[in-house]
C-alpha cells in the first residue's frame, strides 16, 4: 500500500514538472517573439534614421561639389578680367597671351570629382598616386561628388524669339527653322515621317509663347492657336495663355501646339533658355554652327571643330576675322563666299562669354542627391544687349533719313566740334569699356535640388 502511495505521488510530481516545462517553453517562445519583433522594429528605425542621415550627408556632398564648381567659374572669370584687350597686347607678347587663352577654358572644362582617385588616369606614376592617396586620407570628408560644368553660350536661346532686338528675333527664328531643315536633310526616317509638317507654324507657336503681343505672326489671335493645349487645362485659368513671357524651363516646350517627343529630344541639346545674346562658335555643336549659314557643309563644320580642339591648328577662334578667314580658306574642302555669309546678322562670339549650367551629384552610403545651378554673366550680357538695341535704333534711323539729310551731314566740317559725327568718333576713342574684376560668387539665377 505504501509503495502504491509513493508511486502515485511520484506520478503527480512528474505531471507538475511537465506542466512547468510546457509553461517555461511557452514563455520562452513569447519572449523570443517579442525580442525578435523589437529587434526588427529597432533595425527598421535604425535603417530609416541612417538613410535620412545619409541623405543629408549626400546633399551636403553635392553642395560641396557645387561650391567647388562655383569657385572654378569665379577663378575663370578673374583670369579673363586680367587678360588685356588685343589692342593693348604688344606684338612680342602676343604668342604667349594667345597660348594662355587657349588653356583658360580648362579651368572650368576639366572634369573633377571626389575622391580624386576615382578619376585619375591609370598610367599615373606611383609617386603621384601616393600623394593623391595621402591627400584623401588627411581629408575628413567622407562622401563623394561628381561635377559637370556645361556652357550654354553655344546654344540657340529660344527666349530670344521675344527679344527687343529685331535682329535677334529674326536670326533666332531662322536658326530654329534651319535646325529642322538640317534634320530633314540628314535623317531619312524623320523626313519621311514629317515631310508635310509646317515647321514655320511650330516655330511661330514657340514665338507666341514669349513675345509681348496677342496677335500671331501667322494671323489671328495667339490664343486660338493654343486651343488643343487649352483643352487639357479646363480647370485652370487659361485667360493668360500663352503667357507672353520667357520660358522658365525647357520642358515648357511640351506645352507648345505641335510639339512632340521627337521634336523636343531633337531641340533640347541645341537650345537653351540661358543664352548670351549670340552664339559662341568655340562651344557650339555641329548643327548649331550649320544653322548659321546654308553654305556651311558637314565637312566644313568638322574642320571648324577640329581646329577648335587642336592647339597646333590654332585652337579656338579669336574673332570674326579669324573665323571668316578660316571659312573662306579652310585647310581641306571648299570654302564659302564671305560676302554672303550670315546675312541674318546672327551675333557671333569668340571670347569668354559664358553662362554655365552646373550639375553636382553627391553620394553617401548608397544615397545620391543632385543639385543643378545656372550662373549668368549679367554684366557682359547686359552690355551686349544694349549694344544690339542701339544698333537696331541706328538702322531704323538710317532707314528714315532721306538723301537731303545725308547730304547735309556730308557738308559738315569734320573739324567743327559741333559736328555730331565728329563727337561720336571722339567718344569711341576716349571711352573704352573697362573690364570688371568679378567679386564674390558667380550670380546664380536658377537652382534646383533633387
Amino acid at each position: 500500500m505504501k509503495t502504491f502511495i509513493d508511486f502515485n505521488k511520484k506520478l503527480k510530481q512528474q505531471a507538475r514538472n511537465g506542466v512547468a516545462l510546457l509553461m517555461s517553453l511557452f514563455f520562452v517562445v513569447i519572449m523570443t517573439f517579442l525580442a525578435t519583433s523589437i529587434s526588427y522594429d529597432t533595425l527598421i528605425e535604425y535603417n530609416v534614421s541612417a538613410r535620412s542621415i545619409h541623405k543629408v550627408r549626400a546633399y551636403y556632398a553635392a553642395k560641396s561639389g557645387l561650391e567647388i564648381a562655383l569657385l572654378r567659374i569665379l577663378i575663370f572669370q578673374k583670369v579673363i578680367a586680367l587678360i588685356p584687350d588685343d589692342a593693348d597686347i604688344p606684338d612680342i607678347a602676343r604668342p604667349q597671351v594667345e597660348a594662355i587663352k587657349q588653356k583658360i577654358d580648362l579651368i572650368w572644362q576639366f572634369p573633377f570629382a571626389w575622391p580624386i582617385s576615382s578619376f585619375i588616369p591609370e598610367d599615373l606614376g606611383n609617386i603621384e598616386k601616393g600623394e593623391v592617396k595621402a591627400i584623401e586620407e588627411e581629408s575628413i570628408f567622407e562622401g563623394s561628388y561628381q561635377i559637370t560644368i556645361q556652357d550654354e553660350g553655344g546654344k540657340i536661346d529660344i527666349n530670344d524669339l521675344g527679344s527687343g532686338s529685331k535682329k535677334i528675333r529674326e536670326a533666332t527664328t531662322k536658326q530654329l527653322l534651319k535646325i529642322f531643315e538640317i534634320e530633314m536633310e540628314n535623317n531619312t526616317e524623320f523626313a519621311d515621317k514629317y515631310g508635310s509638317t509646317d515647321f514655320n507654324e511650330l516655330v511661330n507657336n514657340i514665338k507666341d509663347w514669349v513675345d509681348d503681343d496677342k496677335i500671331s505672326d501667322l494671323g489671328g489671335d495667339e490664343k486660338s492657336n493654343f486651343d488643343e493645349v487649352l483643352d487639357q487645362f479646363e480647370d485652370s485659368n487659361t485667360d493668360e495663355f500663352p503667357p507672353n513671357q520667357a520660358f522658365r524651363t525647357i520642358e515648357e516646350l511640351y506645352m507648345i501646339p505641335g510639339m512632340n517627343n521627337e521634336f523636343f529630344n531633337m531641340l533640347k541639346s541645341r537650345v537653351t533658355i540661358y543664352g548670351i545674346k549670340g552664339i559662341n562658335i568655340n562651344t557650339a555643336e555641329k548643327d548649331v554652327i550649320k544653322s548659321l549659314d546654308s553654305q556651311i557643309t558637314d565637312e566644313l563644320v568638322d574642320a571648324i571643330q577640329e581646329r577648335i580642339n587642336d592647339p597646333e591648328q590654332g585652337g579656338p577662334f579669336q574673332n570674326d576675322d579669324d573665323f571668316e578667314g578660316f571659312l573662306e580658306n579652310p585647310p581641306k574642302g571648299q570654302g564659302i563666299n564671305i560676302e554672303d555669309f550670315n546675312e541674318e546678322g546672327i551675333p557671333l562670339l569668340f571670347g569668354n562669354e559664358h553662362n554655365f549650367v552646373v550639375k553636382s551629384i553627391g553620394t553617401y552610403g548608397g544615397i545620391s542627391r543632385e543639385i543643378t545651378a545656372v550662373t549668368f554673366d549679367l554684366d557682359n550680357i547686359k552690355e551686349r544687349y544694349i549694344k544690339l538695341l542701339e544698333e537696331d535704333d541706328e538702322e531704323e534711323k538710317n532707314e528714315d533719313e532721306d538723301d537731303n539729310d545725308t547730304g547735309n551731314n556730308n557738308d559738315q566740317n569734320p573739324n567743327d566740334p559741333n559736328n555730331s559725327n565728329n563727337n561720336n568718333d571722339q567718344n569711341k576713342n576716349t571711352t573704352k569699356a573697362k573690364k570688371k574684376t568679378p567679386k564674390g560668387r558667380p550670380t546664380i539665377v536658377f537652382m534646383t535640388e533633387n
